[in-house]
Formats: C-alpha cells, structure tokens, sequence
C-alpha cells in the first residue's frame, strides 16, 4: 500500500502537481462566487512554476544533493566484493520499440561497467523490479539492465539480478539479503548523485559496509547567458528531481528507513 501511495500521491507535491492543485481550488472558488481569492490562487500556482523554472533555482536545488558526493575516477575506488546498480534508467520495449532503451539515469551502467572493468569487484548486482500499471511491461528493471551490460560486453556470468524491489528502500532490503546469502557485506553503490544521500541512507541501514560511487551529474559549471534568466523545462525538471529526493529523505526518516 505504502508503495501504490507514494506513487501516486507524490506528483501532488511536485511543482507541476502542486501548481495543478492551486489552478483546480482557484477555479472552484472563482465559480463559487470569490474571484478575487480564486485568481490570487491561480497566480501562485504560475508563479510557483515559474519560480522553479528557473535555471538558477533549478542548479541549486539539485546542486545542494550532488555535491555531498563528488566524483571520482574508477580505478580510485578500493576492491570491493560487489558493485550495486540501482535501477531507474531502462524503459522496457513497448510498441514500437523492439529493445529496451534507456533515459538520463543510463550513467549509472556506464559508471558501474567502468568500475566492473577497473577491477573493483568480480560482479554487478543489479537491482529494481517492476510495477506493471505503471509500465505496462511485466520485465523488470533488474532484467532490463541486464540486457544492456551484456550488449555492453558484460558476461552474464557476471551478472546477479534482484528483481523484486519497486523502491529505494526495497533496493537495500532485498540487495543486502543476496549479499549476505553469499557472504558479501562491502559494496560499491551506483546510482545518481542527487539520488545518493536517500541510497546510502538505506543501505547503510541495513548493515553493509557502503562507499558510494556516485554518477549522473546535471549540475555542471557553464557560462553565464542571458537566457538563463527564462524559464526552462530543463530547470523545472531539475527542481523536480531534486524536491522528490527531498520529500522521499523526508519520508523515510519518518517511515524510519533511514
């Protein structure tokens, strides 16, 4: 249940959803006789996107996650028994593709097969399951990435998939409990830098010896433009990002997670 709300009530607290919920209680109200209050409410609601359709609001709100963990090349990272791959970056094939192809998040392979290549550790567990209204697919992410590490020259020998998780928090329960099975307590994780303090929270949780090997970056140094003065999707989408870490190191320290 806790999972089905989450995804489902989350939106509402993104600046896109909440706008949306402002223009709905602003147009009820301008109907049922109070204008003035219903427009004021319906200007907040555009002045909240475009505040953070700004760039500057943007980088720093996603800044503020990233740079707890800078980045470091693979070979400068210890051995270690396993490299974990949180999910979050495939789609699987859905008509009218025919394979499976991959979004922003696809970092998180790339970083993870360089690791695998500096001899950091003999395998990639690969973690995240599926939830099936929400994709229409029945494959899992675990298996998703696994098809691309293999496209990418990775043995399937290599490979151990955990491919029941459909959360952060069940990516560190159910990965830890492959990991102890084998006898496998240091692991290098993988996942996006706006996205690590939320994993390392978890997985730290659950007894593992953690060095976060983080990717991903969007935050990046770039001249100063004019045209950052306007509002940008790219911006409000970096918002997002970073309000749902946000909200989810909220959640999770009150759900005791973490």
């Amino acid at each position: 249940m806790f999972v089905f709300l989450s995804k489902l009530l989350a939106p509402l607290v993104y600046p896109l959803g909440l706008a949306a919920v402002l223009w709905a209680i602003g147009g009820v109200l301008h109907r049922r006789g109070h204008p003035g209050t219903g427009q004021r409410i319906m200007f907040a609601g555009m002045a909240l996107v475009l505040f953070f359709s700004n760039p500057f609001v943007g980088d720093a709100l996603l800044g503020s996650l990233e740079n707890d963990y800078p980045p470091a090349p693979a070979a400068s990272y210890p051995q270690v028994d396993a490299i974990v791959i949180l999910g979050g970056m495939p789609s699987p094939p859905r008509p009218p593709q025919l394979e499976v192809e991959v979004g922003d998040a696809f970092d998180r392979m790339l970083h993870g097969v360089r690791l695998l290549r500096a001899g950091r550790a003999p395998i990639l567990v690969l973690t995240g399951g599926v939830i099936k209204y929400l994709t229409g697919s029945e494959m899992s992410e675990a298996e998703r990435m696994a098809q691309l590490a293999v496209d990418y020259g990775v043995p399937a020998g290599q490979l151990l998939l955990e491919d029941a998780s459909r959360n952060t928090y069940e990516n560190g329960l159910f990965t830890a409990r492959l990991l102890r099975a084998r006898g496998w307590h240091r692991v290098l994780l993988v996942t996006s830098a706006s996205h690590m303090r939320r994993s390392m929270g978890v997985f730290v949780g659950q007894g593992l010896d953690v060095i976060a090997a983080p990717t991903d970056y969007t935050v990046v140094d770039r001249p100063f433009s004019p045209m950052r003065l306007l509002p940008d999707v790219e911006a409000l989408r970096a918002s997002t990002r970073a309000i749902k870490e946000y909200v989810g190191l909220i959640v999770y320290w009150w759900r005791g997670y973490i």
